[in-house]
C-alpha cells in the first residue's frame, strides 16, 4: 500500500490527480483479484466457456439474419402466389363473360393458376428452409445456454462474496488519511452528538436509505442518503361533454337549427405527498467553532475563463455596495477578502464571524477552493452547497444526488463472465472514489481542518447499550420488501420508515419500524365552467384526498461482526437459528454491511 502523509490532503486536486486516483484503481484491481482467489474461480475455464458462449451468439445472430431474410421472401412468394391464383380466376371469369377474348382469358387464367401452383412448391421449399434454420438456431441457443450456465457455475462462489462495503474497505486500504467505517455504530453517534451537536433526524418525513460514517485524520463525518417526503399541489382535471342547439344562417336569407357538442375542462388543486432522495455529507471539526455561513453553486461550470473574469468584476461591484451599506449601518461586521475571485466564486456573504472565517480560509485554502470550483475535468466543478453551523459542516453536491456510489447493491456485480465482472467492479470503484472524494474535497481544501485533529476519537460502549443506530436500522429496513411494513390501505407512492428501539436482548436490538404513508379517499369536486351555450355547467373533477396513516412492525437487527459468508458458515445451526426461534421471523433474512436483520411476527 502506498504511503501518503497528512500534507498530501492540503492540495486535494493534485493529490487526487497524481496519487490517489491511480493508487485506488490499482487497489481495486488487486481487491477483485483477491476475491477471485477466494472465490476459487478457474479463470481459464471461465473465459473458455464465455468464448464459446459468445461464439454461439454470433452464430445465432448470423442464422437469425438469414432466417429473417428467408421469412421476407416467404411473405413475398405468398403474396405472388395468391396474386397469381386471383389473376388466373379473374381472367377466366372475364373470358367466360365475354368481356375479353375467350381464348385469351382462359389461356391467361390457366397460366396464372399454373404459376400459382409453381409458387406453392417454392413456398413449401422456403418454409422448410425457415423451419430448419429455426431448428438450427434453437440448437445453438441450447449450446449457448449450457456454456453460460457452466460459466455461471465457475463464478458461483465469487458471486456470493460481494458485499455492501467493499469500496469503503478500498478507501481505508488506499489511504489511512480517510477512514470509512464498517457501520455507523452507536459509540460514534454519541461522540458526534455530544462533541459536535449532530443528531439523527426523528421526524416522520425522512427515512435513512443508507448511512456511511468515517473520519478524516480523526475528525468524524457521516454520509446520509435519505428518502424524504413532502407535500405539493397536484392539479386534477375533469371534463364534461355538453350538447346544445343554436340558430344559424342557412346562407339563403333564412335560418336553421344546428346541434353542437363541446367538451368543458375544469381543474381542481389539492395537496398530495411526493417523495425524493437527498444525500448530504455532515462533517465535524472544532476549528472555528462559532462560525456560520452558507454558499450555493454559482453558474461558473457554464463559463469560460473570460466569462469568469467578467462575472468576478460584476460581483466585485456588487460587493462594493454591500460593504458601503454595512459601513452605513455602523456595525462594520462584514469585511471583504482581498481575493476578489474567491469572494465571487465561493460567495459566502452571510458569514457571521469574520475572524474565524479568515482563520479557515487562508490564502492556500482560497486557492484550493478556487481550483476545485473551476475544475470540471478531474473534479465536478461548482456543484456543491457548503453550509457551516458552528462545529458541523454540511456538503450537498449535485454529483451525489441520484448516484448509487454509496449504496451500490452488490448484486450488480454478479455475472457469468469474469472479465465483465471485473470491469464492472473496477469501474464502480473508480466512480466511488471520485464521488466520495470530491464531496470531501471542499473540506480537505481547508488546511486548518486537516491540521486540527480530534484527540478524543476513542469510543466506549456502555453496558447493555444498543448495538445499532437508528440510521443503520432504517437503512436495513428500507432494503427489505416495503410491503412487509406499509399499512395495507397505503395509496401514496412512497413510504417513510422510522426506527425506534424497544429493547436490547443479548446481541440483538429489537426495534419497531413505523411505516408512515397516506391513504387516498376518492373525492369529486364540481367546478362551474361557462359553456358555449352561455350557461354555467358543474364539471366533475375527480381528486384524491390523502390522509396520513401508520403501521408499526417488530424488526430485529444483529451485528454479525464479520461478513455474510463467515456469519452463515459459522452460525448456520447456532445463533442464526436461535434468532429465528426466539423472535419468529416472517420474511427472508437480509444482510447489509455486517448487519443481519429480519422482520419479526407482527404485534
Amino acid at each position: 500500500m502506498e504511503k501518503f502523509d497528512n500534507e498530501a490532503l492540503l492540495e486535494p486536486i493534485e493529490f487526487y490527480k497524481h496519487q490517489l486516483k491511480e493508487s485506488f484503481h490499482n487497489n481495486a484491481v488487486e481487491y477483485f483479484d483477491e476475491l477471485t482467489k477466494k472465490g476459487e474461480v478457474n479463470i481459464e475455464l471461465n473465459q473458455d466457456l464465455c468464448k464459446k458462449y459468445y461464439k454461439e451468439l454470433e452464430i445465432i445472430k448470423g442464422l437469425s439474419k438469414k432466417r429473417n431474410g428467408r421469412i421476407f421472401w416467404d411473405v413475398v412468394l405468398w403474396i405472388l402466389m395468391i396474386g397469381a391464383f386471383v389473376a388466373g380466376v379473374v381472367l377466366i371469369v372475364l373470358g367466360a363473360m365475354k368481356k375479353m377474348a375467350l381464348g385469351a382469358g382462359i389461356g391467361g387464367g390457366i397460366g396464372g393458376i399454373v404459376a400459382g401452383i409453381g409458387l406453392i412448391f417454392a413456398v413449401v421449399a422456403l418454409t422448410k428452409v425457415i423451419k430448419n434454420l429455426k431448428k438450427e438456431i434453437d440448437e445453438h441457443q441450447a449450446k449457448a445456454n449450457k456454456h453460460k450456465a457452466d460459466a455461471f457455475e465457475t463464478m458461483r462462489k465469487l458471486n456470493s462474496l460481494y458485499e455492501w462495503n467493499m469500496a469503503a474497505d478500498l478507501m481505508t486500504k488506499t489511504t489511512p488519511l480517510i477512514q470509512l467505517d464498517k457501520v455507523f455504530d452507536p459509540a460514534k453517534y454519541e461522540h458526534l452528538h455530544k462533541k459536535y451537536g449532530y443528531n439523527e433526524y426523528t421526524g416522520k418525513d425522512i427515512s435513512t436509505i443508507y448511512v456511511q460514517s468515517g473520519s478524516i485524520l480523526g475528525n468524524p463525518f457521516v454520509f446520509e442518503k435519505n428518502y424524504c417526503q413532502s407535500m405539493r399541489d397536484h392539479r386534477y382535471e375533469g371534463t364534461l361533454v355538453i350538447t346544445y342547439t343554436v340558430t344559424v344562417s342557412d346562407g339563403k336569407g333564412g335560418t336553421r337549427r344546428e346541434t353542437r357538442t363541446q367538451t368543458l375542462h375544469a381543474y381542481y388543486t389539492a395537496p398530495e405527498p411526493w417523495y425524493y432522495l437527498d444525500t448530504w455529507l455532515i462533517y465535524g471539526n472544532e476549528a472555528a467553532p462559532k462560525l456560520n455561513f452558507s454558499r450555493y453553486p454559482t453558474d461558473v461550470n457554464n463559463m469560460d475563463e473570460k466569462q469568469i473574469q467578467k462575472y468576478v468584476k460584476k460581483f466585485d461591484a456588487k460587493l462594493d455596495k454591500l460593504v458601503k451599506k454595512d459601513m452605513m449601518k455602523g456595525d462594520g461586521s462584514f469585511n471583504r477578502m482581498a481575493n476578489e475571485e474567491f469572494e465571487a466564486l465561493f460567495n459566502a456573504l452571510d458569514r457571521d464571524n469574520e475572524v474565524e472565517f479568515r482563520l479557515l480560509f487562508t490564502p492556500l485554502a482560497q486557492a484550493n477552493e478556487i481550483k476545485l470550483l473551476k475544475s470540471k475535468d478531474e473534479a465536478f466543478g461548482d456543484d456543491f452547497i457548503f453550509k457551516k453551523r458552528q462545529k458541523l459542516n454540511y456538503i450537498k453536491s449535485g454529483h451525489m444526488q441520484g448516484s448509487d456510489s454509496l449504496d451500490k447493491n452488490p448484486d450488480a456485480f454478479i455475472h457469468f463472465d469474469h472479465s465483465v465482472a471485473k470491469e464492472l467492479f473496477v469501474n464502480y470503484a473508480d466512480k466511488y472514489l471520485k464521488d466520495v472524494y470530491f464531496d470531501l474535497a471542499p473540506l480537505t481544501s481547508i488546511p486548518l481542518y486537516i491540521q486540527h485533529k480530534d484527540l478524543d476519537y476513542i469510543y466506549e460502549r456502555g453496558f447493555n447499550a444498543r448495538h445499532t443506530t437508528n440510521s443503520e436500522v432504517e437503512s436495513a429496513a428500507n432494503s427489505h420488501d416495503l410491503n412487509l411494513f406499509k399499512h395495507p390501505a397505503t395509496r401514496s407512492q412512497g413510504v417513510i420508515l422510522k426506527s425506534s428501539l424497544d429493547s436490547v436482548q443479548g446481541d440483538y436490538d429489537v426495534c419497531s419500524i413505523t411505516a408512515y404513508s397516506f391513504e387516498g379517499i376518492d373525492r369529486v369536486e364540481y367546478v362551474p365552467v361557462m359553456g358555449g351555450d352561455g350557461r354555467m355547467h358543474n364539471v366533475p373533477v375527480p381528486w384524491i384526498e390523502y390522509r396520513p396513516i401508520q403501521r408499526s412492525t417488530p424488526f430485529v437487527v444483529r451485528d454479525t461482526e464479520g461478513n455474510k459468508e463467515d456469519y452463515l458458515s459459522n452460525n448456520a445451526s447456532g445463533k442464526f437459528n436461535e434468532a429465528i426461534n426466539k423472535f419468529g421471523n416472517s420474511s427472508a433474512i437480509l444482510f447489509k454491511k455486517r448487519l443481519m436483520s429480519f422482520v419479526a411476527k407482527n404485534k
